[in-house]
């Protein structure tokens, strides 16, 4: 026998007239495998033997009729799922309904119609194969699902039902729906038997609990199935653990809440709690203080020690400030800023001596791998609703305060006040016009010349940027460069400068004018890690030759990273762009750079010349200048030179260039193109 006909559904005739079994068994042979049993007794037997898949089955039988052989197989529980198809000749009504009744789920009239017959048993087949395949899915769910009567009493219930609720199948068979809800929960009280009465299905997420106990969420859908009538005859319940969901969700929105390093709460969560914070205190009138902390030279920690270390230190501070603030809430807002609030106050004090003692407690020395650290902080004290009432405004000032306490030097406190505020307004609108003005170019550069001691002619100049408004004022650089500077805007405003300096200077040698320009490059721009291509970039650009172009820098510019600076430096130097050591003498360390940096030239500061040759402090020190300088072959410049009796005194001591309102003042590219038409030189004949 093949695979295939043995995979053909096997359909048992029972009849007790060989003829009625031959005229079945001519119309089925084809498709499906038979079996025949002569009367009820050998039915059975072959049952027992051999399980058919359905069975057709004459009603009317010598010794043990077709009911009673249904009857029978219908108790057994291996053989009651056997679809009986019975066969009769009886069209009473009454004989009909006692066959369903003994669980028969069809029946054919004689005589037989092939087609009749071929249909119904093939249909019967396919509700067989939909049934399992449903019982199936019912089995195997990876849901737990719940058939009940109308009344939502459980009838059968499925392995994963009882895998969620711990119940077993058998037990819940007979409860009520309701046992999905826990009734402690306010949920409790929801009738699905009444919304399902209207609706017909329901879902949602009920809190159940198992039978150990335990409480655990799950997602529920209920629906209401209607006979043809529309009356409702089951409920059937679909339902899932979320207890890891739940689970996964709240590990999701800690996460997203906290600090993965310190598991504070984050600036996020630190601003809603600061907002219920507020609304309290204004509900009982009290005062709230708001500290915000920012650690001291952290950075050089972190970068001198590595991040492992620093990961340490954060976490110690973390325990540190806890010790000292008990109950009040602690966050941590960003790398190494943290926010403490102080709630129900009775004075200002209060908050100023745990800021003391936070200060106090950090200046102790961390102890980590072998290294002893020592921390600081700066503190920043406001307090709602003196300063504010809304908690964006109070963490602004906040951080104002904070600011001015790092400016004091850090390890202190200091307390916000509305001066402050009037201060950050006036700088954060400076800030927007200031980046409006870059979007809409409305700088310029000026050009101070620097005149040859000796002869009085211009042989150089230093580009200097003003910002012109549309109203025609000039803002000075002292109140945006540093801003610019903070902001990083200055790497913009840098690269424009150097630019348009050089192309206006090649316009100038083109006309015979053959002088250097001197640009100033600012510690922030040194930073930037295209600085040499900016560089050739802008010679490529402008056509000037290199030993046109003289950069300026300060010690400030090269201190943090003094080996990544001679690097730059030399690079820079090979192209052929001299170098000036720009406000020399104002540092702490101008000696060691004078040894370690390709400069060309020294420029004095001219708070030395202010008061030459008169006090006699700037006289030694100007002398010392100069001679240094010579002693290493480089040019002396002087700056800020607006008497007569300075230039003279410094020309003796043989400095080499001047600039300074004596000569001119910075002048626009016009002015400066006019100078060096008319030949301007300084009167030197006084000498």
């Amino acid at each position: 026998m093949t695979l295939e006909k043995q995979q053909k559904p096997l359909v048992l005739i029972v009849d007790d007239t060989m003829m009625n079994i031959d005229l079945l068994a001519d119309v089925l042979r084809d498709e499906y495998r038979l079996g025949i049993a002569t009367n009820g007794i050998k039915a059975l037997e072959f049952v027992e033997k051999n399980k058919p898949d359905i069975i057709l089955l004459d009603v009317v039988m010598t010794e043990m009729d077709g009911f009673e052989v249904c009857r029978v197989l219908k108790e057994n529980p291996q053989t009651r799922s056997i679809p009986i198809v019975f066969i009769t000749s009886l069209a009473d009504t009454e004989s009909i309904a006692q066959g369903f009744r003994l669980g028969g789920c069809d029946y054919i009239s004689k005589p037989f119609h092939a087609l009749e017959v071929r249909a119904r048993v093939k249909s019967k087949l396919n509700e067989i194969n939909q049934l399992s395949f449903v019982e199936n899915i019912f089995k195997t769910s990876l849901e737990g699902i719940l058939v009940t009567d109308a009344e939502m009493i459980i009838t059968k219930a499925n392995p994963m039902a009882s895998t969620i609720t711990g119940h077993e199948q058998n037990d819940l068979v007979g409860k009520t729906i309701y046992i999905l809800q826990d009734a402690e929960n306010d949920q409790g009280n929801i009738d699905l038997k009444d919304i399902l009465q209207k609706e017909d299905h329901w879902e949602g997420e009920l809190w159940n609990r198992r039978k150990n106990g335990e409480k655990f969420p799950q997602k529920v859908a209920l629906s209401a199935v209607r006979n043809l009538w529309g009356d409702i005859c089951n409920f059937v319940a679909v339902f899932h653990d979320m207890s890891e969901i739940k689970r996964h969700k709240d590990e999701l929105k800690y996460q997203a809440n906290h600090d993965g390093l310190t598991g504070l709460p984050n600036r996020t969560f630190f601003t809603l709690r600061l907002v219920g914070v507020l609304e309290d205190a204004a509900r009982h009138g009290e005062q709230v203080a708001l500290l915000m902390l920012d650690l001291d030279n952290f950075k050089q920690v972190n970068d001198s020690l590595g991040h492992n270390v620093g990961d340490f230190l954060l976490q110690e501070v973390r325990r540190r400030l806890e010790g000292c603030i008990g109950h009040a809430i602690l966050a941590r807002l960003g790398s190494d800023e943290f926010g403490v609030v102080l709630e129900g106050l009775s004075s200002a004090e209060g908050a100023v001596r745990v800021a003391e003692q936070i200060n106090m407690v950090l200046t102790l020395p961390i102890f980590h791998q072998g290294h002893e650290i020592f921390i600081s902080a700066s503190i920043g004290i406001t307090f709602a609703p003196e300063d504010a009432t809304e908690p964006q405004t109070l963490m602004e000032n906040g951080d104002l305060a904070m600011a001015q306490a790092k400016k004091s030097g850090g390890n202190t406190y200091q307390v916000f006040h509305q001066e402050m505020g009037k201060k950050i307004k006036k700088r954060l609108k400076l800030e927007g016009d200031f980046r409006r003005a870059i979007d809409k170019e409305e700088f310029i550069v000026y050009y101070q010349p620097k005149v040859d001691m000796k002869t009085g002619k211009i042989i150089g100049m230093e580009a200097l940027v003003r910002w012109l408004r549309p109203d025609g004022t000039l803002v000075s650089p002292v109140d945006f460069i540093p801003m610019a500077e903070e902001t990083g805007l200055i790497v913009f405003l840098g690269e424009w400068v150097l630019k348009t300096a050089t192309k206006d200077t090649k316009k100038w040698w083109d006309m015979g004018y053959e002088i250097p320009i001197a640009v100033n490059l600012s510690p922030r721009q040194f930073q930037e890690e295209n600085l040499v291509s900016l560089i050739k970039e802008a010679l490529d650009e402008s056509g000037l030759a290199p030993e046109g172009l003289e950069l300026e820098i300060t010690e400030s510019v090269v201190m943090e990273k003094e080996e990544n600076a001679i690097h730059v430096l030399t690079e820079i130097k090979s192209m052929g762009v001299q170098f000036a050591m720009d406000d020399f003498g104002t540092g702490y360390s101008s000696l060691h750079y004078l040894k370690q940096f390709p400069l060309d030239t020294l420029k004095i500061d001219r708070s030395f010349v202010a008061n030459i040759p008169h006090d006699e402090h700037d006289v030694a020190i100007i002398t010392a200048i100069i001679s240094m300088g010579k002693s290493l072959r480089m040019k002396v410049v002087a700056e800020g030179v607006e008497k007569y009796e300075q230039y003279l005194f410094l020309r003796n001591l043989g400095c080499d260039e001047l600039q300074g309102y004596l000569f001119s003042p910075a002048v626009a590219a016009d002015k400066f193109e006019d100078m060096l038409l008319a030949g301007k030189c300084l009167d030197v004949q006084g000498s």
